[in-house]
């Protein structure tokens, strides 16, 4: 069994950004009082940069454990399923820049009607990906060839090209 978390250093920058954005966001109620549209607006930014700020504790508490038999999610809700009934998988590349250079990525599995997504930055993530692809190719799930295409570019021959839908 592996366990695999968000550690402090991935999800810092977040945590920063709703504080900034919740404290940029009450200054102007204590400057400008007699504008009701301009108050509401800025009630509505600090309630969007609280809920971004909650969304990020509970990714920071969030862990995932993975074993031969299958993988579980342990957060606000506890889901899992065995590998045998993974039924579909993704992995996703998002991109900051224009070049590609700097991204993220997103590894969505699901089996038994239930949804576990993790990002590239939760702990030893290699492990996570192996074992979803090795139990894709052992249920000969189809991937699309963006998936293919961002596995081989993390572990490389570790699924067929025909594997593509």
């Amino acid at each position: 069994m592996s366990v695999h978390t968000y550690p402090l250093y991935t999800v810092l920058g977040d945590y920063i950004r709703a504080f900034l954005g919740v404290c940029v966001s009450v200054v102007p109620l204590f400057v400008i009082t007699n504008k009701p549209l301009v108050t509401y607006a800025f009630w509505g930014l600090i309630v969007v940069f609280t809920l971004y700020g909650l969304r990020t504790l509970a990714r920071h508490y969030t862990r995932v454990e993975t074993t031969n038999d299958g993988v579980a999610e342990y957060g606000l809700f506890r889901h899992g399923f065995a590998w045998s009934e993974l039924s579909r998988l993704r992995l996703k590349y998002f991109s900051t820049r224009r070049d590609k250079s700097n991204g993220w990525m997103q590894l969505e599995m699901t089996g038994n009607g239930r949804r576990i997504a993790v990002t590239s930055t939760i702990s030893d993530f290699t492990d996570v990906l192996a074992r979803a692809a090795d139990a894709a190719k052992t249920n000969e799930i189809e991937l699309d060839k963006a998936s293919l295409a961002n596995i081989a570019s993390i572990m490389p021959g570790r699924l067929d090209e025909e594997a593509a839908v």
